[in-house]
């Protein structure tokens, strides 16, 4: 299983510019990385988030590559691994623990409601092919 969402936050600056620092500092990620580009001062952070649920013998990785310009952040949400279906392996019960994607995705949106930004999902065009 593997899914790749795009969001686009917009918003005030100073808003946006701390969406980078205070997603590290409060959802703790396993790696993380960062590079800011001298010439335009955009930032590119990339965060790596780990599960293994022991019960399904399952991992799931969540990396989010963020890369903050000054008009608007750009968020790439990339889920990989885990099992669903796999002979009455799916893992959905009430009392278990929120899965780190939902967890990561519900801390984003929050803070853009808490701090107004406008969050927007993009979906990728497809290019038809051409026919022969």
């Amino acid at each position: 299983m593997d899914s790749v969402r795009k969001f686009l936050l917009f918003g005030p600056e100073d808003s946006l510019q701390r969406l980078g620092s205070v997603l590290v500092a409060d959802t703790k990620p396993q790696y993380t990385f960062q590079y800011i580009n001298e010439s335009n001062k955009d930032k590119v952070y990339v965060y790596n988030y780990e599960e293994h649920q022991k019960l399904i013998n399952s991992s799931t990785t969540v990396t989010l590559v963020i890369l903050e310009q000054s008009d608007r952040v750009v968020i790439d949400f990339i889920v990989t691994g885990g099992r669903m279906g796999f002979r009455g392996s799916s893992y959905s019960n009430d009392t278990a623990e929120a899965l780190i994607q939902d967890t990561v995705y519900d801390y984003l949106i929050d803070f853009s409601r808490r701090h107004g930004l406008t969050m927007q999902e993009t979906k990728p065009t497809e290019n038809p092919e051409p026919d022969a």
